[in-house]
C-alpha cells in the first residue's frame, strides 16, 4: 500500500541543483495536495535552521510565477531576511542547530513527519566528496523517509 504524501521538505542552499529541486517540490506537492517547507542550515557565526513552511492550501493557490520570482530571491540569497520577504505568507521559524546539515535536514524530517524530501545534489570531486562529504548521500543514508535526488 502507497503512503499518501503530505509534507515535503526542500533543502536548499545556492545552488542550480537547490533550485531545480524546488522547482519539482513544487509540482508534487501541487499535485498531491501537500505542504512544503523549505530548510536551510546557515553555517556562518552559529549554525541556524531556517525555514518556509508553505501550508497546502497555499501551495494550491501560489502561482508559478510567484513561486518562481520566490525562488530565484532565496536560492540568490536564502538568509533568514530574504526568506521573509520572499515568501509572504508564510510561516519563518529560526532555531540555533549544529554544523551537521544532513543531520539536521533529517532530525526535521522525523520530527515533522516528512513524508518525502526532495533536495539536489551538486557534483564534487573525489577530492572534495572526502574532504567536505557530501549532504545529498548523508541524506540518503539517514533520512526516516524517501528522498528524491534531483539533478
Amino acid at each position: 500500500m502507497l503512503k499518501s504524501i503530505n509534507r515535503i521538505l526542500v533543502p536548499i542552499d545556492y545552488s542550480t541543483h537547490g533550485f531545480e529541486a524546488a522547482w519539482l517540490a513544487f509540482s508534487i506537492a501541487r499535485s498531491m495536495g501537500a505542504s512544503l517547507t523549505l530548510i536551510h542550515i546557515h553555517l556562518r557565526e552559529e549554525a541556524l535552521r531556517e525555514l518556509v513552511a508553505i501550508d497546502k492550501d497555499e501551495v494550491a493557490v501560489l502561482s508559478e510565477e510567484s513561486f518562481g520570482e520566490a525562488l530565484e530571491a532565496i536560492v540568490g540569497d536564502p538568509s533568514y531576511e530574504n526568506l521573509k520577504i520572499a515568501i509572504e505568507h508564510s510561516v519563518v521559524e529560526l532555531t540555533t542547530v549544529s554544523y551537521h546539515p544532513a543531520t539536521e535536514i533529517c532530525n526535521y524530517a522525523t520530527e515533522k513527519n516528512v513524508d518525502l524530501i526532495v533536495m539536489g545534489s551538486r557534483i564534487h570531486t573525489k577530492l572534495e566528496d572526502l574532504l567536505l562529504g557530501n549532504v545529498s548521500t548523508r541524506v540518503l543514508q539517514k533520512s526516516p523517509c524517501p528522498v528524491t535526488i534531483a539533478h
